[in-house]
């Protein structure tokens, strides 16, 4: 196997995945994985290492100085690049688990969690303006809002293409098999936390997306331009304007775009899904009525 067969096999799937992670983050925590590949490190132990890169971020974003604005967007850039490693070597070494995506949820959220409080306070320190606290929360939410709504879009992207049973309801059944099971309260804990997500995706989800008639070919004709759009939504987006404000010293300006175009961007996407949906609905019906009914 070549490495761009082994890069492509690392992936999600390319065309579902956002374009900063294609060309600039995936690639070097590619690298990575190729150096640790046959060491005894795990995907969670990159999780962890990219959950420690992120509270160090948050800590010198905190600092309220421009040197700590600097140094966190930097220390936040390498937490990604720790991110994508870990679901990457997870792929390669086929050792994936409903756990390890947990996991890896759990420490994304405290991560985020601790940078915008981080964030927060040195918003507030810099500018001696206690109430820059809620630009920073208000960011924080939203930003969290986006990962989620392009989440739940690429899950459904990628298992209707591969004309697999929704991802939502897949996860959902794991997960309540292993609840029945399980006694451990700290993994009852994690697994009820993540049911609980799956519950929230699931309250915004148009239900006619996922009905098994949808041809894969046909579903991917209508959605592959719209998905790309879609994961300009995605958290790496997020995180790199963060990154480019701070490297110029001026966090603010990625909480004003966050709060504004953002989610402006989101009613956009929503609207044009939408549409695009109802095509595909009459672009299925036709197909129905068009086929030949056997005597």
């Amino acid at each position: 196997m070549t490495i761009a067969e082994e890069y492509r096999k690392s992936l999600k799937m390319a065309e579902a995945e956002e374009i900063l992670d294609l060309m600039l983050y995936r690639p070097i925590a590619f690298i990575l994985v190729k150096l640790i590949y046959r060491l005894p490190i795990t995907p969670n132990q990159v999780t962890y290492a990219a959950l420690i890169a992120g509270l160090i971020a948050a800590f010198e974003f905190g600092q309220g100085t421009a040197n700590g604005f600097i140094w966190g967007a930097i220390w936040y850039a390498i937490a990604n690049v720790l991110d994508c490693g870990d679901g990457m070597l997870a792929r390669l070494q086929k050792s994936g688990t409903p756990l390890g995506r947990i996991v890896d949820g759990i420490v994304d959220w405290v991560s985020s969690v601790a940078i915008f409080f981080g964030l927060g306070l040195g918003l507030s320190a810099y500018y001696g303006q206690p109430l820059l606290w809620l630009l920073a929360f208000a960011a924080g939410m939203l930003s969290g809002y986006h990962a989620m709504m392009f989440d739940k879009r690429q899950q459904e992207y990628i298992s209707t293409v591969r004309g697999e049973r929704n991802f939502i309801d897949r996860e959902s059944e794991k997960i309540n098999a292993e609840l029945n099971i399980t006694t451990n309260p700290v993994r009852r804990l994690f697994l009820s936390a993540y049911r609980w997500y799956l519950t929230v995706q699931e309250g915004s989800r148009e239900r006619h997306v996922e009905l098994p008639h949808y041809p894969p070919q046909l579903y991917r004709s209508y959605n592959k331009s719209i998905m790309r759009w879609w994961t300009f939504l995605g958290p790496t987006t997020n995180r790199s304007l963060l990154m480019i404000a701070g490297l110029l010293t001026a966090p603010e300006w990625f909480c004003w775009a966050v709060i504004v175009p953002m989610n402006l961007y989101l009613v956009f996407l929503t609207l044009w899904q939408r549409e695009v949906t109802r095509k595909l609905n009459t672009a299925v019906k036709s197909n129905l009525f068009a086929t030949p009914v056997a005597a």
